[in-house]
């Protein structure tokens, strides 16, 4: 017997319901029970909306790569150590010989002959001077680079089709003919592109963003100082040998490579979602109610699965409760809200991907036709409105086009009403 399974007009809004829907119709076909494995138990990381998205965390995650292999080339070179490709957690590398440092024994694994504290002690410090010369204005940085990608793409998505949003990227983007490289400079920049400056509060809540990273990027420095002071005396203390040591060490730096991933990760999304938060807002009609919609993607895990979807309405000011009485949203979100209070702005967990698009109002883009899975009315609106401006003689509009953005609005309602 063959059964054909079409699913057809699948969304990421969508497409749990769908599937189990799917399974069950051919569950009751064959006549054998459902068995739908959770996929929270091994969650990995999940996608980003679009590739530029992935892009930017990709070049903040690898940071710290290239600095911690410069480090561990060092200490191995100064310490006469036998270099490890392989993190693993298996036997150590044994091997025989003195370990060395300038020259002179360290420690000799079988008597455990104790390390100068002057010459370590200088080695440690001047890891710290590289670390901290090479990470000075990485939060801010961080920082600049997430506002710019989220503000940024909230813009270009109002004249762009979906295949246009889709083919971004860091090394050509460009917003009023400015590269990323040169918006990324300074947050002057960035407003000057978005045509208006930053306002006081704004400007205070990326400071304040700002230095909570900072306070992470050296927390961060510290721990890996520390973690190979820990490793090379725990190796004089249990009278390792030089390939044991050398593998602690690739394995523990490893380790701290992922906590910066996680790091990095987590403040990129957070602050790129807020930043397009507040561009829906800012553009909002005075008075209007700002309402947002949340979207996950596929291989989100349970916890983010039970949120896609989900409604709900922007306060400016913090709540002493997130449940609200609305006729659509039942819970509010503000600017820095914790997680134990509920649903926020940013992600729920490490290698969370969740975003939010405005829901309801007169404005649409492409994002949120890409989560409402009506890519084609919008590419179909876009093309018409380039169309008609073309026939005025205007090759490339965009979002500062008169009259533009409200055009491609106008028409994509008209497709969906159709």
């Amino acid at each position: 017997m063959n059964i054909e399974l079409s699913i057809t007009d699948i969304t990421p809004a969508n497409r749990r319901t769908k599937m189990l829907k799917a399974i069950r119709a051919m569950s009751k076909k064959l006549n054998v029970p459902v068995s739908v494995e959770s996929e929270g138990k091994a969650h990995g990381q999940e996608p980003y909306l679009y590739d530029i998205q992935q892009e930017l965390a990709d070049e903040w995650a690898g940071y710290y790569s290239s600095l911690l292999k410069k480090i561990y080339n060092t200490v191995i070179a100064a310490l006469g150590l036998p270099r490890v490709d392989v993190e693993t957690m298996k036997k150590a590398i044994d091997d025989s010989g003195h370990l060395r440092y300038r020259g002179k024994t360290v420690y000799n694994p079988e008597t455990g002959q104790p390390i100068s504290n002057r010459d370590f002690d200088n080695l440690i410090e001047s890891i710290q001077k590289f670390l901290n010369r090479n990470t000075k204005d990485i939060a801010k940085r961080i920082l600049l680079d997430s506002a710019t990608i989220g503000k940024l793409l909230k813009r270009i998505a109002r004249y762009s089709t979906s295949a246009d949003m889709e083919k971004l990227k860091l090394d050509s983007l460009k917003y009023r003919g400015k590269t990323f490289d040169w918006i990324r400079d300074d947050f002057k920049n960035l407003a000057h592109v978005m045509g208006e400056p930053f306002t006081r509060s704004e400007m205070a809540r990326h400071q304040v963003a700002a230095d909570y990273v900072a306070q992470l990027v050296t927390k961060t420095n510290d721990n890996i100082r520390n973690e190979i002071k820990d490793t090379v005396l725990k190796g004089i203390r249990e009278h390792r040998t030089k390939g044991q040591v050398s593998q602690d060490l690739f394995n523990r730096l490893g380790g701290m490579n992922r906590d910066w991933k996680r790091i990095a990760d987590t403040e990129i999304v957070n602050t790129s979602n807020l930043a397009g938060i507040l561009e829906d807002v800012h553009n909002a009609p005075e008075g209007e109610k700002v309402y947002f919609k949340r979207y996950e993607l596929p291989g989100c895990c349970d916890k983010c699965a039970k949120i896609d979807g989900k409604i709900v309405l922007w306060s400016d000011k913090p709540l002493d409760n997130e449940y609200i009485k609305d006729p659509h949203a039942k819970i509010a979100i503000w600017e820095g809200k914790p997680q134990e209070k509920g649903l926020g702005t940013g992600c729920l967990h490490p290698n969370c991907r969740g975003g939010w698009v405005r829901w309801g109002g007169k404005s649409a883009d492409a994002m949120g036709a890409k989560i409402r899975g009506k890519i084609e009315a919008w590419d179909k609106a876009v093309k018409k409105a380039r169309d008609e401006c073309r026939d005025k003689r205007i090759d490339n509009p965009n979002d500062q086009t008169k009259g533009y953005a409200d055009r491609i609005n106008e028409l994509y309602q008209s497709y969906l009403g159709a």
